[in-house]
C-alpha cells in the first residue's frame, strides 16, 4: 500500500496547478492497485480494484447498517453550528494555535522526530512510510486501530481539541493576505495549509478512536469539526487552500461512513442536509484566480488600445521582468538573469507579432491600419491580454453553473484552446499556463459533494429501514425523504436492489468511482 500524494512542506502559488490536478484526483489518499491478475487490496474498510475497461479504480465498502428513524426533534443534531449559533470571530487564530505555531514547539519537535524515525525505518526496510505507524493508522478502520498506541501518540497533541472546538464555532476564516498589495503573489508561502491537512489527519484518528471506544457523541463532534474546517478553508484567497478544504471534507466523509455503521448512532440525514452546499465554497478564491494574471504581472493592466511610443514599451519590459518571478520557467525564461530574460522576451515578441496581428484583425475586428500603426510590442501584449480575458471568461462562466451542466462544454474549451494557440502563438502562453486547471477545480467540488450525497442517502435508507421492519427499499423513490442528487449528473445516485443487499454507486470521476454495498444487520432475538 503506497500513499501516492505528498504536499510540499511550504506550498507556494508556483505549485498550485500541479497541486490542483493532483488534489482533484486524489483528494485524500490514492492507493496503488496491484497489477491485473494480482489479489485485490483491502485498505481499512475499502476494497480497491481496477476496472481495466474504464481505466478507473473502484473503491468499494461493504456496510452493515442499523435501521434508525429520524431524531426528535428532527434537527437535534448539527455537524457544524447553525448560522444563528456561529460567533463573529476568526477561526484562523485557533487553527494556528492548534497547529502548535504558538507555544507548542516541544510537541512539534517531538512529532518531527517520530516521523523522521518512521521515514528512516521505512528506508531501511524498503517500505513506504504509509506502511508504518503513525502514517499507517490513517487508512485503518475503527475496529483495526491499535487504540492504546494511537491514544498514546495523540497525547502529544492533547492541546489541540480545545482550539479545534473553538475554531468550529467561528464564522470567519481570515489570514489577512492582502494579495492586491503583494509584489510577487506566485511565491507566496503557505506552510499553514500543510499543517491544516495534518490537523485533519489527527482529527480523523480521534474520530475513529472515539468510534472504537463507543463514544458516539465525541465522534459526532469531531466529525463536525472536520466539516467546519473544510468550510473555513473555502473562505481563503487561494484555490490551493480551498482544495485542501475539499480533501478534508473527503476525510470527513470517509469517517462518516464508518460512523453510521456504529451501534446507537443517531440518524444524520437532516444533519447532512443542513450542511452548506457546496460545503467548500470556492467562489471567493475563484474570483481571485480569475484576476491572477494581473495580480502577478501588474503592468499588464496598463495594456489598452491607446497608441504608445516605442520608448514606453521598452520601459514596460523593464517593469515586467521583475514581476515574472516563478512564471519564468513556464514562459521559457530564466528567473535569475534579467538581461537574458529581456533579450529572450524581445525575441519572443518579434516571433509572436504575426500571430498576434492576425488575432486582433481576424477575430477581434481591429482594422489593419490601426494594428499596423502600433509598435510591435503593443500588438503582442494587446493580443495577449485580450486572448487571455476572452478565454478566461469562457472557462469561468461555466463554473457558475452546477457541474453536471458544464463538463462537456469545458472539455470543448480545452480542445479549442489547444488549436487556437497555434494561431495566436507565444502571446497565448499566459492563457495556456494559467487556465486549463480551472474546470478540474469545479470537478473537485462536485466530487466532494458526491460523497456527502452518498452518506446522506445511506441515512435515508436507514430511515426507511426503521419504518419497514429493517428492510431495504427497492428503489430510492420509496424513501420517506428525498434522495440526495448526484452533483455529477443532477440525478439521484445509482441504486440497485438485491434480495439481501443493495448497491449504491457514485458516478465515476476521472480515475475513480465509489461503491457502497448495503445490508441491514440481522435483528436481535
Amino acid at each position: 500500500m503506497i500513499m501516492k500524494y505528498t504536499l510540499r512542506t511550504s506550498l507556494t502559488f508556483t505549485s498550485r496547478f500541479t497541486y490542483c490536478l493532483l488534489t482533484v484526483l486524489v483528494a485524500t489518499i490514492t492507493y496503488v492497485v496491484p497489477a491485473t491478475g494480482q489479489q485485490l487490496e483491502k485498505v481499512g474498510g475499502w476494497l480497491i480494484e481496477r476496472d481495466e475497461q474504464d481505466g478507473i479504480q473502484i473503491h468499494t465498502m461493504e456496510m452493515t447498517l442499523q435501521p434508525c428513524a429520524e431524531p426528535r426533534p428532527a434537527l437535534k443534531y448539527h455537524l457544524i453550528p447553525d448560522d444563528f449559533d456561529l460567533l463573529d470571530g476568526n477561526a484562523a487564530t485557533f487553527y494556528l494555535k492548534a497547529q502548535g505555531f504558538i507555544e507548542q514547539n516541544a510537541a512539534r519537535d517531538r512529532l518531527s522526530e517520530i516521523y523522521a524515525k518512521a521515514s528512516e525505518q521505512a528506508r531501511l526496510e524498503n517500505k513506504s512510510t504509509s506502511e508504518l505507524p503513525p502514517s499507517m493508522w490513517q487508512s485503518m478502520a475503527p475496529d483495526e486501530l491499535p487504540v492504546k498506541e494511537v491514544k498514546e501518540f495523540l497525547k502529544l497533541l492533547s492541546f489541540q481539541p480545545m482550539y479545534l472546538r473553538a475554531a468550529a464555532q467561528q464564522r470567519q476564516f481570515q489570514l489577512d493576505r492582502h494579495l492586491r498589495t503583494i509584489e510577487n503573489p506566485i511565491n507566496y508561502l503557505l506552510p499553514e495549509i500543510q499543517s491544516m491537512r495534518e490537523l485533519a489527519r489527527m482529527q480523523s484518528l480521534r474520530c475513529r478512536v472515539a468510534m472504537a471506544e463507543g463514544r458516539i457523541d465525541d465522534a459526532l463532534e469531531i466529525l463536525g469539526q472536520q466539516y467546519a474546517m473544510a468550510r473555513h478553508l473555502g473562505q481563503d484567497d487561494f484555490i490551493v487552500t480551498s482544495l485542501v478544504g475539499v480533501a478534508i471534507a473527503d476525510m470527513g466523509c470517509s469517517d462518516a461512513l464508518y460512523l453510521v455503521q456504529q451501534p446507537n448512532v443517531p440518524n444524520l440525514y437532516w444533519a447532512f442536509a443542513s450542511l452548506p452546499s457546496p460545503l467548500v465554497d470556492v467562489r471567493h478564491a475563484m474570483s481571485i484566480e480569475r484576476q491572477f494574471l494581473y495580480l502577478q504581472l501588474k503592468v499588464l493592466a496598463e495594456v489598452d488600445e491607446v497608441p504608445r511610443p516605442v520608448g514606453y514599451w521598452q520601459n514596460f519590459l523593464d517593469r515586467l521582468i521583475p514581476q515574472i518571478g516563478s512564471l519564468a520557467s513556464d514562459f521559457g525564461l530564466k528567473e535569475d538573469d534579467p538581461e537574458a530574460t529581456r533579450a529572450k522576451l524581445v525575441a519572443y515578441i518579434a516571433a509572436a507579432y504575426p500571430g498576434a496581428k492576425r488575432y486582433l484583425i481576424d477575430e477581434l475586428g481591429f482594422s489593419r491600419e490601426q494594428v499596423e500603426a502600433y509598435p510591435i510590442a503593443q500588438v503582442v501584449f494587446l493580443a495577449m491580454t485580450r486572448f487571455y480575458d476572452a478565454t478566461r471568461d469562457e472557462y469561468f462562466k461555466w463554473t457558475t453553473l452546477p457541474y453536471f451542466q458544464s463538463p462537456s462544454r469545458l472539455s470543448r474549451i480545452d480542445d479549442s484552446l489547444r488549436k487556437r494557440l497555434d494561431h495566436v502563438g507565444w502571446s497565448g502562453m499566459p492563457t495556456y499556463t494559467l487556465l486549463p486547471a480551472i474546470h478540474m477545480i469545479h470537478l473537485a467540488v462536485a466530487r466532494s459533494q458526491q460523497q456527502i450525497a452518498m452518506v446522506q442517502t445511506v441515512e435515508a435508507i436507514r430511515m426507511y429501514g426503521a419504518e419497514n421492519d429493517g428492510k431495504l427499499p427497492r428503489t430510492l423513490d420509496d424513501l420517506p425523504v428525498p434522495a440526495s442528487l448526484e452533483p455529477l449528473t443532477g440525478k439521484p445516485l445509482d441504486y440497485e436492489y438485491h434480495d439481501d443487499h443493495a448497491v449504491l454507486n457514485g458516478h465515476k470521476v476521472p480515475g475513480l468511482r465509489y461503491r457502497l454495498i448495503l445490508r441491514f444487520a440481522a435483528p436481535k432475538e
